[in-house]
């Protein structure tokens, strides 16, 4: 068997070779096309110190080229792709900021949506679940995915950074579900309803729908707002008659106070 110095002398020479491999891998690049072509496949290998130092080469040597720009935006996928994703998003928004009118300003919007989106908190079996916990980067990822579908609504990205905004909704939805029931079980019934009716106000269309607004309309019975009640029952009923939350707001109807009669109007002044 291999002795333990052995072994770890073995592993850092690996390290050495790994870290010498985009090196070696390369012959010496003569122009931007040739610096750039070996800085990305240093980039698909994983070498990623190699592939930024690349990228700032082609800065340092072609300031002028096309490659330059590009190796700003290689930069942050270089970022992106080690996981290191503030520090994507901050490249992505130098390289648009530098480059504004450059074709790839799209794309760029759309990493930066999936930089925060890697952020947000994952499902985990031995964690809380991740409409428990919170969910600041998931909201920062909604607007960058906004952003981009308002600002370029054709561009190839547009379509995924589509999907993505629905899944963050979703997300959110579960989210703002579960704060609400967290004070339907403390018996804050306003504070229930506020937060039921913020998921289908602020990301309806999700399949939540029916279960908030049935929420939404138990709560304010709670706190005996019968009119606010009454109004989310009924939308329900109007939206998703098919559900299966309809029957129990035809239920919570049925028991509601009648909405009360208007006052008559006070007849007009008799004059002397």
């Amino acid at each position: 068997m291999l002795s333990v110095r052995t072994r770890s002398f073995g592993a850092i020479l690996s390290l050495l070779l790994a870290s010498c491999a985009g090196s070696l891998s390369h012959g010496k690049a003569k122009t931007a096309e040739e610096q750039y072509k070996n800085a990305m496949e240093d980039l698909h290998d994983s070498l990623y110190p190699e592939a930024l130092q690349g990228f700032a080469e082609i800065k340092a040597k072609f300031p002028y080229s096309k490659y330059a720009a590009l190796a700003d935006l290689r930069s942050a996928d270089t970022h992106f792709e080690r996981g290191k994703y503030v520090e994507a998003i901050d490249a992505y928004r130098q390289f648009m900021k530098l480059h504004p009118t450059h074709e790839e300003v799209p794309y760029a919007m759309f990493r930066i949506g999936e930089a925060y989106a890697k952020q947000a908190p994952e499902e985990w079996f031995f964690m809380p679940p991740a409409s428990e916990k919170d969910q600041a980067s998931t909201r920062l990822a909604i607007s960058a995915y906004q952003d981009a579908i308002d600002r370029y609504p054709k561009a190839e990205y547009a379509e995924k950074a589509r999907q993505r905004l629905a899944e963050c909704k979703r997300v959110l939805a579960e989210h703002e579900l579960y704060v609400a029931k967290f004070y339907w079980h403390r018996e804050k019934w306003r504070a229930a309803a506020n937060r039921a009716e913020g998921v289908v106000r602020d990301y309806g269309g999700s399949k939540l729908d029916p279960e908030a607004l049935l929420l939404a309309a138990r709560a304010f019975g709670r706190a005996g707002d019968a009119n606010e009640a009454r109004a989310d029952a009924q939308k329900l009923l109007e939206k998703y008659p098919a559900s299966s939350e309809a029957a129990d707001a035809k239920k919570l109807l049925a028991e509601l106070p009648p909405p009360a009669a208007p006052a008559p109007e006070a007849a007009p002044a008799q004059g002397g």
